[in-house]
This record gives C-alpha cells, structure tokens and sequence, in this order.
C-alpha cells in the first residue's frame, strides 16, 4: 500500500543577538541597500525529549519538539560555517546559506513578491542540481530565505522566512510503513557500527555529510555499514554490496514523517538518477549519540526507514513548482514580528531613535556628512 510522502516541515528559530546585529547592518552597512545579503543557518538531527509521567515516576514519555533551522547572531559570518573548528558539532549540524531581503518600509515588505522569491530560489536549487555543485554540496540543495523589515525606532522586527522546496506533482509516495532504525539493523552492535561509520564519514573533511549513502551488508559482522559521499552513488549502489540507501542529517522528530530537506534531496534523485523508480531513505537523527554504548543506541536511537515510489521528472505537472513560505504561530500563512523594545533602557531606546533619524537624514540629503565628527 502507497500513501503521499508527507514531510515535517522546518520551524525558524531566530536569536535575539541576530536581530541586534540586523539593526546595526540596516544603519551601517546596507543604510537604504535592498539588495539581498548572503546569511548562514543551521540544523542539526531531530531528538525527542524524554519527559517523567507524573503519575508513574518510572514511566517516561517522549516529547516531538519542532524541526528547527537555528539563524544565530553568527549568521552574518556567511563565508564560513557555523561548525568550522567545532569538533563536538562535526556531523551534528548542518550549516546551510540563506539570503536576507530587508526592507525600508513595512509597505514594501507586505508588497514583496513572495512567489517570485520562491521561484528564484527554486531555480538555484535546480541549477546547482544539473550542474553537479549540489552532488558536491548537498548542503545547496537547502537554501532559506528571510525577508524582513527592521522598525528601528520601536525595535519592532517583522519577518517571514521560506524554506524553498521544489515539490512533486503527482507526489511520491510511501510504501508501506516507516521502520525504526533499531528494527531495520536489529543487532545492536550493526546499530554502533552505524554510527562508527558515520563519525568516520564526517570528519573526512574533503566530503559533505549532510546527505549520503549507506549501504548495510549484515553477513559482513566485521564492517557491516559503508557510509559514502554521493558522487560515489554507482559504486554503493553495486548490487554485491548490500542493501543500499539515500540517508541525510534528519531535522524532524516526527516519528513517522521525514523532514523537510527530503524533498530536494529527491528532486536531485530524480533528476540525477532518472532511473531509480523506488529507493530506500535513511533519515538519521542520531549523529549526537556516536559515543552513545549499543544499549542506549538501542534505546535513543530516533532513525527510521523509509521505501520512497519517486514519481519521475517527465510525468511532474511542472518542473519549477517551489513552496515554502512558514506558517506563523497561529499556523497560517503570515509573518510575524519580534518585539523587542522591552529589552532596550528606555533612554538607549531614545537614542537608538535619535540615530536612526540622523542616519535617515544622512543618506536621503546629505550622505558626505560625517555624523560622528557632529556629536
């Protein structure tokens, strides 16, 4: 039996500190500049919380907490990961490349032409695919998109962010059931080896691990996975070699539903392997559990297995079909707005004000005046 492939989607989860640092980019650098600004973003695998039952102290539940992709006050630094020269995150997250829009007026933002953002950055997801960058980077295969308009005077930040996916139509489906990942490699020293595999993949420095293929050979007890790059896709799926599968860094804790980066992760199955018309999919949420022993592998252990029925290129309804946009916290399709005047003095808030109005008249007037050597 198929059902459609139904995808948890990505929550944003915006720091504070980056919102400070928009506003000192708005006055400083980009002042009146609309133009889009290259930014940096990460996720990691997908965990649930374990949680105590109050009536059962011994009984502990598990609660899914959101898919999140986290944009920190180190997302201006846009040239280099979040991870570099982080060995503890080294096959944990997953930096990714954003673009910001800021607006000038919060008319401008509301008129911004979502759909063709959306359409621009589906493009690029099926540029870097044909070209091969993205079997190289399979990090571009997850862009994001932050459009935004910085109320200065009152520290108000609107925003909406977009995690673009080109999209299926007709959708691909699931076959059958999803299987845990304790179920799929039932012994639980395979289920070490696994994440032995994996840690030796991700400090490989010359390849990407955010998406990969694993190949599970069980009579092999002494080396019974092999984790490889994806441009090394022919030679894991050698039919010798064992059961072989697409896999990448899970973002959801959904315990039957992928998440999101799934969906270009396809998109690059169907238009690169035109010939796979059904695949098994690795979704691996445990990379933070690699020094994790075998019994609480067994027991932590949040991967699943899932059998994929791709639909191919040449019967989709359309090729650049991208959605994308989030929904807010009344999960409809809008904006939101981060207040954060609460946490400005009072005075350092006039101030702010003061300085913005000054700037403002600076760049419309008399942009030679230096404001600094006035105060």
């Amino acid at each position: 039996m198929s059902d459609i492939l139904r995808f948890e989607p990505f929550t944003s989860t915006i720091e504070p500190e980056f919102w400070s640092g928009l506003a000192q980019h708005k006055l400083h650098s980009a002042q009146l500049d609309t133009a889009r600004t290259p930014l940096r973003g990460e996720f990691a695998g997908g965990r649930r919380h374990a949680l105590r039952n109050a009536a059962a102290s011994d009984a502990a539940q598990k609660l899914a907490v959101p898919a999140r992709l986290r944009v920190s006050q180190d997302a201006w630094n846009s040239g280099e990961a979040d991870t570099a020269g982080d060995s503890q995150q080294v096959g944990v997250a997953v930096s990714v490349d954003g673009f910001l829009y800021n607006t000038n007026t919060i008319e401008e933002f509301k008129k911004s032409d979502k759909g063709e953002m959306l359409r621009d950055a589906g493009a690029s997801i099926l540029d870097a695919i044909r070209s091969g960058r993205a079997t190289r980077a399979p990090e571009l295969l997850w862009p994001f998109t932050l459009l935004s308009y910085a109320d200065l005077k009152k520290y108000h930040f609107y925003h909406w962010v977009a995690f673009p996916a080109v999209t299926a139509d007709p959708p691909d489906t699931a076959i059958g059931t999803c299987v845990p990942i304790s179920d799929f490699a039932s012994n639980g020293s395979d289920l070490g080896a696994l994440h032995a595999a994996f840690a030796a993949f991700a400090k490989d420095s010359s390849r990407s691990y955010s998406a990969f293929v694993a190949v599970y050979q069980p009579r092999n007890t002494s080396s019974p996975w092999g984790i490889y790059s994806l441009d090394e896709w022919d030679r894991a799926f050698d039919g010798d070699n064992g059961t072989a599968m697409v896999g990448f860094i899970d973002p959801s804790s959904h315990a039957t539903r992928p998440g999101w980066p799934l969906r270009n992760l396809l998109t690059w199955v169907r238009y690169i392997h035109p010939e796979v018309a059904k695949l098994k999919v690795l979704c691996f949420r445990d990379a933070a559990l690699s020094s994790a022993d075998s019994e609480t592998l067994r027991q932590q252990s949040e991967s699943i297995v899932i059998d994929v029925q791709l639909t191919p290129a040449a019967e989709l309804k359309a090729e650049n079909q991208v959605s994308g946009w989030e929904r807010n916290e009344k999960q409809k399709l809008a904006p939101r707005v981060v207040n954060l005047s609460s946490t400005m003095n009072p005075v350092h808030l006039a101030e702010s004000a003061l300085d913005l109005n000054l700037q403002l008249m600076r760049w419309r007037l008399a942009p030679s005046i230096d404001l600094a050597k006035m105060a």
